[in-house]
Order: structure tokens, then C-alpha cells, then sequence
């Protein structure tokens, strides 16, 4: 028999909103099914050890990805109208375009 949790409100909040290490477990099981019927706990346990204790910042979108779509849209004239399409700031759409571009 378990012992019930000392917290059954967090326990259940846990339960039914999984964390990040768990979510990306989840996308990792999806992209590669095969991999569903391994043992993933310890990892699982393993990531969270590692991660313990830290912030880390999941960035919303590739920087790269902003860049291009930045240029494409730029007519030279009106970076506000750039920069509210794309939910950005009109820094940051100047500081995309002075970047060097690769091709």
C-alpha cells in the first residue's frame, strides 16, 4: 500500500498538467514510437535530477526563422507594420535587418 502524498492538491495538479520533462518525453515517444515500450523512467528521473533547481528559457520561435521572415516582409519603409505582423518589436526587426545575411 502507498502512503498517501502529503500534498494530494500539488499531487493532483502535477497529475493532471504534466510538467516540461514530461511533455518532451511525450513529443520524443511521438516522433519515434519505437522507443514507447523502452523503459523511460529512470531517464525521466535522470533529466529532472540534471535539471533540478534551474531556469532555463524556451525560446518561442528560431531566431533565423524571424530573420527571414522579417526580410521577406520588409518593403524598406515601414518596419512598425513588420513588427506588429510579426508580434515583434521594431528593435528587433532593425536588428534583423542589419544583420549579415546568409545564403
Amino acid at each position: 500500500m502507498t502512503e498517501p502524498s502529503p500534498t494530494p492538491v500539488l499531487t493532483s495538479l502535477l497529475q493532471a498538467e504534466p510538467d516540461l520533462v514530461d511533455r518532451i518525453f511525450d513529443y520524443l515517444i511521438e516522433a519515434h514510437p519505437e522507443i514507447a515500450g523502452l523503459k523511460l523512467d529512470e531517464a525521466r528521473r535522470a533529466v529532472r535530477s540534471h535539471l533540478a533547481g534551474s531556469r532555463y528559457y524556451v525560446a518561442s520561435r528560431k531566431r533565423d526563422d524571424v530573420a527571414s521572415r522579417v526580410l521577406s516582409l520588409f518593403n524598406g519603409r515601414n518596419a512598425t507594420e513588420v513588427a506588429r505582423k510579426l508580434g515583434i518589436s521594431r528593435a528587433t526587426v532593425y536588428r534583423c535587418l542589419k544583420q549579415p545575411r546568409r545564403e
